[in-house]
């Protein structure tokens, strides 16, 4: 065939496709200007008799203004001819630079969900058109949807209506009937097998094609499990797919024609709702968002703003230890000792008397390890008791982790409130042991206020270290 001239001008240059029904050629027009390249399908009718083919004949015509209809939209390769030669339907159609949509669905590869949405509308807007002239495809798959190189845009090619014409036997009676079914195994439903495809077969096809968008399976030619009780198709567990998407390609592939969208307007209602919901959602989450985080914004910018403390070390010559602090607004106090404890040096705002009418304070603690020397968790279990003696009505929670540290040495850190007349108190005291010593620190404010404090005391503590001796 390659060489050769068909109705007088289309001249066969490869061939590059072949089935039960025909086999598909590109060809050169020699009857126009530059030789464009267009589409040749060769069909060869199952009986070769006089009458069978003069009522093929009949029926091939009409299917071919069938076609020459479908033209008329910019996503349907035109019609350019159809004509029978040497007792061959031939049909000759625009060639679609681009590639078939089988290049974009491979197996083991799954589509997002919105990049199936959008499939999905794109194919269902062209169908919509094909069923509104009354014409149903027969043979959507894959390799039957051919993405145009120029524009991005979805074109259904290679329809049905013509193979099935070469299927039919004409009885002398000339009635007609079918004698293999159009379509491709796997995306065709029940009632086509049967040779009875309805407008809701081909709805039923554009949902195989989405799941095996979304799951990477090839439904070719066993098709997906079905429920043995229902028949229904089982894929679900393959995709990572919402509910409300799943829902609508269900009602698509349903075994019974008369449960599906009885119309493909109602599947892109269906899906246009969803992408819509989905936007709402979008919006609504934006806003949603700019509303929580317009606050945080305006603290980040007051804490730019806000003028930063000024830092100072402090050296505990006697106690070995130093530490900085703030002494832009903070300033160290040497205080009392305790029982248990003995104090180092306290840190206290410079403003207490005035604005704190409750305790605000970061003590610095050194105690002598009993020459029986404890291990940390032995420590903090005897720093948990003198906690819990002092506050009895008060629950005390050991926060420490692994990663909790003093002085880059490992530590523990207990929290807890306390009561002191009207002042409802909270407070952390995190401690370590170097050195036969036990060196811990304590951090207490008001309760309210406690957080307020938290950053600068912790850079505090970041930044304590105990001298080697």
């Amino acid at each position: 065939m390659i060489g050769q001239i068909l109705g007088g001008r289309y001249q066969i240059t490869a061939q590059i496709g072949q089935g039960g029904f025909g086999i598909t050629y590109t060809a050169i027009d020699t009857g126009r200007p530059g030789n464009p390249q267009c589409i040749v399908k060769q069909f060869k009718p199952m009986s070769v008799s006089l009458y069978t083919l003069t009522n093929a004949k009949r029926l091939f015509d009409t299917e071919a203004e069938k076609l020459e209809r479908l033209g008329n939209h910019d996503q349907i390769p035109r019609l350019l001819a159809f004509f029978e030669e040497n007792k061959q339907f031939y049909i000759v159609q625009e060639y679609i630079e681009g590639h078939d949509l089988a290049q974009e669905l491979i197996s083991g590869q799954k589509l997002s969900e919105a990049i199936v949405i959008q499939l999905l509308q794109d194919i269902l807007e062209v169908l919509n058109f094909v069923h509104e002239q009354k014409l149903i495809h027969r043979d959507l798959k894959p390799s039957n949807i051919r993405r145009r190189q120029s524009d991005g845009k979805i074109i259904l090619i290679d329809f049905g209506a013509v193979k099935e014409v070469t299927t039919q036997f004409v009885n002398a009676q000339g009635q007609t009937s079918l004698t293999v079914a159009v379509g491709t195994h796997g995306y065709i439903p029940s009632e086509q097998t049967n040779g009875k495809p309805t407008f809701q077969s081909d709805i039923y096809a554009v949902g195989i094609i989405a799941i095996q968008a979304l799951t990477g399976i090839n439904p070719y030619p066993g098709g997906f499990p079905t429920d043995s009780k229902t028949g229904e198709i089982i894929w679900r567990n393959h995709a990572q797919v919402s509910s409300k998407l799943a829902n609508i390609i269900d009602k698509m592939v349903r075994y019974d024609y008369r449960q599906r969208y009885q119309s493909v307007n109602e599947v892109l209602q269906a899906i246009k709702n969803l992408s819509r919901k989905s936007s709402h959602k979008k919006v609504w989450f934006g806003a949603g968002l700019l509303v929580l985080i317009t606050p945080v914004i305006f603290w980040i910018f007051s804490q730019l703003n806000k003028p930063q403390p000024t830092f100072t070390t402090y050296d505990g010559v006697n106690a070995g230890i130093t530490i900085k602090y703030p002494s832009t607004d903070w300033q160290p106090i040497k205080p009392p000792g305790g029982d248990f404890e003995d104090e180092v040096i306290k840190f206290v705002p410079k403003t207490q008397n005035q604005q704190n009418k409750c305790i605000l304070e970061v003590v610095i603690n050194s105690h002598e390890l009993p020459k029986k020397l404890l291990s940390l968790d032995e420590f903090k279990s005897e720093a948990l008791k003198q906690i819990q003696k002092n506050n009895p009505n008060q629950q005390v929670t050991d926060a420490s982790q692994p990663s909790t540290t003093l002085s880059k040495f490992p530590a523990y850190k207990l929290t807890y409130t306390r009561q002191d007349g009207e002042c409802k108190l909270q407070a952390m005291e995190i401690g370590t042991l170097r050195n036969g010593k036990a060196y811990f620190i304590t951090y207490t404010a008001e309760e309210k206020e406690y957080n307020k404090y938290l950053d600068v005391v912790e850079e505090m503590i970041n930044s304590f270290e105990i001298k080697a001796e």
